[in-house]
Parts: structure tokens; sequence; C-alpha cells
């Protein structure tokens, strides 16, 4: 016969289980169930930026900045389109000033994405799995790197669902993530969470960044350093106005050891925009240097 202790204390378990428990399981739930689950699986992290004064090889670089932009504004790439990728429906984004251009077309008369990559004259078409919904290919070396999209904007049963599969497998959580083409089984692979991909010349180092469910209008940009695969977020910003990631834009300078973040912000905190931001928002003109991993500031009140 077990004591009446015990089964006092299992009872008693049981009403902490119901009064507390399982009212936090529910709300958690509700919550990820209206707004999806925030910035989890993301990677995106809120790192306040120390700007330093700007030095004489800063200006330099500075200056290389202004004069290929001057450049770029007179003197557009001109290329042609192989009448095969042309026929094929709408092209939505292309590289094709590079040396090997990729196009990324949508399908005449359906929402079927294909991929296709040049080499010489060649054209070889990349395949696209069911399912992939993806945004700004590029090559980097031999691999064509893309953006994955999968929102969290779906049915609230179907949010639920993969969150909770997002415990077992991390590729479900961010919203868009980094994804390669693997030419071992002519498949994609999972790199990371990210968007907005801008690699180095030397393709050494690239920028991304990264941002929670739904875009939330915040985000971290990293550093990701190719060869060891290492990441690191170097600052975090938030978007101006309804511009999204247009409203300010990064390029790297022509020897890879520089990233110019140039345009507007609504402030560098995560909660509320920055005091004397405005409606205007805050002109930013900020230069990270590789080597130094500084960021320094190059507005004019520098």
């Amino acid at each position: 016969m077990r004591p009446a202790g015990a089964a006092k204390n299992r009872r008693w378990v049981l009403a902490v289980l119901t009064a507390v428990l399982f009212p936090t399981i529910l709300l958690h739930g509700t919550c990820v169930a209206v707004l999806g689950p925030g910035t989890w699986g993301s990677g995106l992290e809120e790192v306040a930026p120390e700007f330093r004064e700007p030095t004489e090889r800063v200006r330099a670089l500075a200056a290389e900045f202004q004069s290929d932009r001057e450049l770029a504004s007179t003197s557009p790439i001109e290329y042609e389109v192989p009448r095969e990728i042309e026929e094929s429906g709408r092209i939505l984004w292309s590289t094709a000033g590079s040396a090997e251009p990729v196009f990324l077309v949508e399908e005449s008369g359906s929402k079927r994405q294909r991929l296709f990559a040049l080499s010489g004259s060649e054209v070889a078409e990349v395949t696209i799995p069911d399912g992939f919904i993806i945004a700004r290919p590029l090559r980097m070396g031999s691999r064509i790197v893309a953006e994955r999209w999968r929102p969290w904007a779906i049915p609230s049963h179907q949010k639920l669902a993969r969150y909770v599969a997002g415990w077992a497998d991390p590729t479900l959580r961010p919203e868009v993530a980094l994804y390669a083409t693997d030419g071992e089984s002519d498949g994609w692979q999972f790199l990371m969470p990210g968007h907005s991909l801008a690699v180095a010349p030397n393709a050494e180092h690239a920028a991304l960044l990264r941002s929670g469910a739904l875009l939330a209008g915040y985000y971290g940009l990293v550093i990701w350093d190719v060869d060891s695969n290492r990441t690191e977020t170097v600052l975090s910003l938030r978007e101006h106005s309804e511009q999204g990631t247009g409203s300010f834009s990064l390029r790297w300078s022509r020897d890879s050891t520089a990233l110019q973040i140039a345009g507007r912000t609504g402030g560098f905190a995560r909660r509320g925009s920055q005091r004397g931001a405005g409606t205007e928002g805050i002109a930013i003109n900020l230069l990270y240097l590789v080597d130094e991993q500084l960021i320094y500031d190059l507005s004019p009140r520098s």
C-alpha cells in the first residue's frame, strides 16, 4: 500500500503543472501561431556599433568608393542574353556582369523557377528542387549560392507544425537562408541563415544580413570568412521607412579589404528608432576594415 503522502505529492505536482506549465505552453504556442517564432533560428544578434574616426588610409578607401560609383553610373554593363534563356521566361535576377553569369528565370505561363549558368558560350541549367523558392543566385568559386525563402506568413496550423519540426531540423527555422549547389550530388546544401549576400572580389569574405521572422525591419550585418566558415555580427541597424534593405547598400572595395555601408537607417537599437532620426532617418557612410575588424564613420559630422 502506497503512503498517503506520496499520492498528495503527485497531486501537488499535477496541480502546479496544470496551473503554470500548461498555460505557459498554450500562450507560447498561441504567440508562435499568430506572430511566428520571432528571431528563433535566424542568427540575428543585436550588436551596438563602435565608430572610429577615419584615418588617412580610410579616407583614401572612401575616395575609391566614390570614384567607382561615378564610373558605374556612366558606364553601365552591356550584355547579350542567350536566346535559350530569353525564350524560357521572365528574368527575375542575373549576375550577367560577371565572368560566368547566372540567370534566375520565371517560366512563361507558370510560377516555376529555372536557373541557368553560363560558362563561356555554354548554357547549363541548374536543377531547383521542388518546393524551393530562391532569390539572388550568384557564383562563389565552383558553387552557386542563393537565398532560399520559406516565409513564416503561413496558416497557423502549418506554422505550429513547422515550429515543432524545427526543434529537430534547424534548417526549418529561418525565414530565409543561404544554400549552395553540391556538385557531387547535384543537390543544394544549407549553409546558414541570412540574405542580401555581398561577396568580396577575392571571394575570401562576404557580407550578409540576418533578420527575424517576417523581416521585422531590424538586421544584423554579418561578415562571413568563407574558408573557415566563421561568421561574426559587426553591427545591427534598423531599416529606414518602408524601403527595407534598400535604404542602405553594401559594397566591397576592389582589394577586398573594406566594406562600405551607406544610405539611411532608423537607428542601431532594436527597440524603437534612434533619437534624432526623424522622418528622414539617419544618413550613414560607414567603412568596415576586415583586417582591423573596426568600423569607421565617414559621414560629414566625423
